[in-house]
């Protein structure tokens, strides 16, 4: 499980040695945060020396669900507060379903001096404020905090896949609220009434849940929900989106999702075999397997059948691949190629390339050598007679019936095959 980030600006003026306890607040925000259940984040703990301050701190925001702007007599007239808390409002204002702001009012602020203050520009006394002070003891922070970030729970320290959660959660922006109701029902999710935008945190949630069937035809919520929803999404690339992601996250095991996770991030052997009948379905099994927005980048390799050598057509065909999506078809030596693919496994995740045949060993060895850093899918009818030799894993396979409906169901309301 994720936990949001939620960044605590103070003024760093607030030191015992100045005889307030604004610290001491500080620290116990900090323990009241943890204990929630969200990750603090505050400047000492990011920077280091030499470190661009600036540059590393507004970073750090954007890395963040929200923010927590402890109104300290010291922060009214703190130039660093009144940057971080414009960088939050930069943020908020570019994601306002997901960015929440919380001013926090300490003793010896009311909002008069906060009114009268340099801050006064930011206008944050329009926000809805925590309150701090009086009689409340330092030991017993609002309940309005929790209250306030209960919906960020919701939407990521609640999710098992926060960014998928969001991702999706967007391409649902359309859906009325009679549809919100409906849809969260069939998939078995509880709305909040009060925040219809965490409401599609929720159905997001409920799309990327696992619903297995036993057998081609069998009932499936995740159709029923997606008959629903998808005639309110006005972009087609946004239909696909939601179903290239939905049907796997509903069908491929998640055994399997974890197992190909690992191979490719092994370093070294990375081989797997899958007992598959139908072409697409490495397809859904590496989009599961990728989870984040953007898939792993997956090529299907088809061996030459002009009469030439075998695995040297096996890696003509790859290399051809590679050079077409990484070097856009550009000139490209082995030393370049390899450069490029370290740089986008870094940034995208490793390149998959399926093979729909069995492995023998004269291949993979070679296949191993030339190419360390790809992550093969050997995907045939019988790989489940071929067994985990060599170090090579086999994936948690469907049955021929759970494939059938997984592959008809995506190719039914996407309206197109994974590559």
């Amino acid at each position: 499980m994720a936990r949001p980030r939620v960044f605590l600006s103070h003024s760093s003026q607030c030191t015992a040695e100045t005889g307030c306890e604004c610290l001491a607040y500080l620290c116990a925000l900090e323990e009241h945060l943890v204990g929630l259940g969200c990750e603090p984040v505050i400047d000492k703990g990011v920077l280091t020396g030499g470190d661009n301050w600036r540059e590393k701190l507004l970073l750090e925001i954007k890395r963040c669900q929200g923010m927590i702007i402890l109104l300290s007599p010291h922060a009214l007239n703190s130039y660093y507060v009144h940057m971080e808390a414009t960088a939050a409002l930069t943020q908020q204002a570019g994601d306002k379903d997901g960015f929440l702001i919380l001013p926090l009012m300490l003793p010896g602020v009311d909002l008069d001096r906060l009114r009268g203050s340099p801050l006064s520009q930011l206008k944050l006394d329009e926000y809805d404020m925590a309150n701090w002070k009086g009689n409340a003891a330092i030991a017993n922070p609002p309940a309005k905090i929790g209250d306030s970030f209960r919906a960020v729970l919701a939407r990521w320290g609640e999710l098992p896949h926060p960014q998928l959660t969001k991702f999706i959660a967007g391409r649902i922006a359309d859906l009325d609220e009679s549809v919100l109701e409906d849809s969260a029902r069939i998939l078995g999710v509880t709305l909040l009434a009060y925040a219809r935008d965490t409401s599609r945190y929720y159905v997001a949630q409920g799309l990327l849940r696992e619903r297995p069937v036993r057998d081609v035809g069998d009932r499936c919520d995740l159709r029923s929900a997606l008959k629903l929803i998808l005639p309110q999404v006005r972009l087609p690339e946004h239909r696909r989106e939601i179903v290239d992601v939905a049907v796997p996250f509903a069908r491929v095991p998640k055994k399997a999702a974890e197992q190909l996770r690992g191979v490719g991030q092994a370093s070294s052997g990375r081989m797997a075999l899958l007992r598959s009948e139908l072409a697409e379905t490495p397809g859904l099994y590496v989009r599961k397997a990728s989870e984040a927005p953007e898939p792993w980048t997956l090529c299907k390799a088809v061996p030459r059948q002009d009469g030439a050598d075998f695995i040297e057509g096996v890696v003509e065909e790859i290399r051809a691949l590679l050079i077409a999506e990484l070097a856009f078809g550009l000139p490209c030596d082995d030393d370049k190629l390899r450069q490029l693919l370290v740089r986008h496994e870094e940034e995208f995740g490793p390149v998959t390339i399926v093979l729909h045949l069995l492995p023998d060993a004269a291949l993979t060895s070679r296949l191993l050598v030339d190419f360390p850093r790809l992550l093969f899918i050997f995907a045939h009818q019988e790989a489940d007679t071929v067994g985990e030799s060599g170090g090579m894993i086999s994936l948690e396979s469907l049955a021929p019936g759970q494939e059938q409906d997984m592959v008809f169901t995506h190719l039914k309301f996407s309206g197109h095959p994974l590559p």
